[in-house]
């Protein structure tokens, strides 16, 4: 796309203030939007589907586990299609997309009975399906699309805009569960997913079109909106400076690479695993639905103060000690868990997930910019959230087998709650490869 291509409907140039603050705005709402593709979002219509289908709770939580790692293994192929067509036409097809596989879940015993058959191949197969749809272009498209599209515009100053960013999408997040389930409760599951498809599939796809734009160079601006040299050179003696473009091929060589995406995916599948089950894992502590849900509401309070402090902390200080950081409340957040009918495990519960999820927001948009620069910044994302996919996908079944064989949650409770501390001490060595290269232009060495 051309210069004048940009400038369709408006020129970003012409704005009173830094272009990149709207994409950030944009890109916050298309970051929440993707709610119906989280887990989230689909947990508040587990219950209903488990009874519409007449499938036990292990056999929904295997269909989700499949559709969702069939959706992980597409997501290199969306994160190659973000370099090469740009943020301003996947975020639409993200949207889009979204919407109508939302059409599709409200429909999943018609689209069931279209099969000429109510075997369980049958109903597995389509609501595998349906779950692969939603989850591809919701938890997976539409939000890499959206923090790829924040990392584009903003270098020294991108902490700083993904903590404004996660303010809202941390509220929206924790916020949303109890939204849906006034929605569900209003006119029912299925009027309830062709609400938020219209609202996605529209709502959302053309005022995206409308606002996002590729990259700054793209409008005749900058990153950071700021080209004071004095400026620059401040800012970068707190963040080092891209010296090297890494191809994805080369990010993976890095240990910095796997340890990231480690923390990131062992947060994906507990959080995923809890918030598919937590209507069940609330009655276990004597919580009904509506109780369970109210947690989410103080949660979103911590998950903005995580959000705002590793936003503003990201830009001072290596990354590594605010991934360690979110480890450890990860941890604290699932220990929690063992005893949520009591306050000391709901204020754990509460601020142990509220804070790591805000410090999750500003890594998953600020590492890989940072680390590997933006050439091939999709590439290099679409392969993290396949692992981070992957990861969402065997939480809720690991939970479903562990209350199937043993009764109780209490085993996977236990390996989640260590998992992410033994993981905090390997990523100590999670340095940024930008600072470890020499000045060899032929290959990547470090110093």
């Amino acid at each position: 796309m051309n210069l004048s291509w940009k400038n369709i409907p408006f020129a970003p140039k012409r704005c009173p203030f830094f272009y990149g603050w709207v994409i950030v705005a944009a890109a916050t709402v298309t970051t929440v939007a993707s709610v119906p593709g989280q887990t989230m979002g689909v947990g508040v219509f587990t219950d209903d589907l488990i009874v519409a289908l007449g499938i036990s709770r292990v056999q929904l939580s295997t269909a989700y586990m499949i559709g969702t790692i069939c959706s992980s293994l597409m997501l290199p192929l969306a994160g190659r299609l973000i370099d090469s067509l740009g943020v301003r036409v996947m975020v639409v097809i993200a949207a889009s997309g979204l919407g109508l596989s939302l059409v599709s879940l409200s429909n999943i015993e018609r689209i069931i009975a279209l099969s000429g058959s109510r075997s369980f191949f049958a109903i597995m197969s389509v609501t595998t399906v349906c779950f692969m749809l939603i989850r591809f272009f919701g938890q997976g498209s539409l939000t890499m699309v959206s923090r790829v599209a924040i990392g584009k515009w903003f270098n020294h100053r991108r902490g700083l805009a993904t903590g404004i960013s996660a303010i809202f999408v941390t509220f929206g997040f924790n916020a949303s569960p109890q939204f849906l389930n006034s929605l569900n409760a209003a006119y029912g599951w299925r009027e309830a997913c062709l609400v938020l498809a219209l609202t996605v599939g529209l709502g959302v796809s053309i005022p995206a079109w409308i606002l996002f734009r590729d990259n700054p160079e793209s409008c005749g601006l900058v990153m950071d909106g700021i080209d004071d040299p004095a400026w620059l050179a401040r800012m970068s003696a707190k963040v080092a400076d891209t010296k090297r473009e890494f191809t994805r091929s080369e990010a993976i060589r890095t240990p910095a690479f796997w340890l990231v995406s480690g923390g990131l995916a062992t947060q994906a599948l507990i959080i995923t695993a809890v918030t598919f089950h937590i209507v069940s894992l609330g009655a276990g502590a004597a919580l009904d639905r509506s109780q369970v849900y109210n947690l989410f509401i103080p949660m979103s309070f911590f998950g903005i103060v995580g959000s705002l402090f590793g936003g503003w902390i990201s830009d001072l200080i290596k990354l590594k000690w605010l991934l360690i950081s979110q480890l450890v409340f990860q941890a604290i957040g699932t220990f929690g868990l063992l005893d949520l009918g009591n306050p000391l495990g709901q204020w754990a519960y509460i601020v142990g997930y509220g804070v790591s999820g805000g410090f999750f927001a500003t890594l998953i948009t600020v590492a890989w910019p940072r680390f590997f620069g933006r050439e091939h910044l999709g590439a290099i994302t679409g392969l993290s959230m396949s692992i981070l996919v992957f990861a969402s996908a065997v939480g809720p079944v690991l939970f479903s087998l562990s209350q199937l064989f043993f009764g109780t949650y209490l085993c996977m409770i236990l390996i989640c709650g260590f998992m992410p501390l033994l993981l905090s001490l390997a990523s100590i060595k999670a340095d940024n490869p930008q600072e470890k290269l020499s000045c060899d232009n032929h290959g990547i060495f470090e110093s």
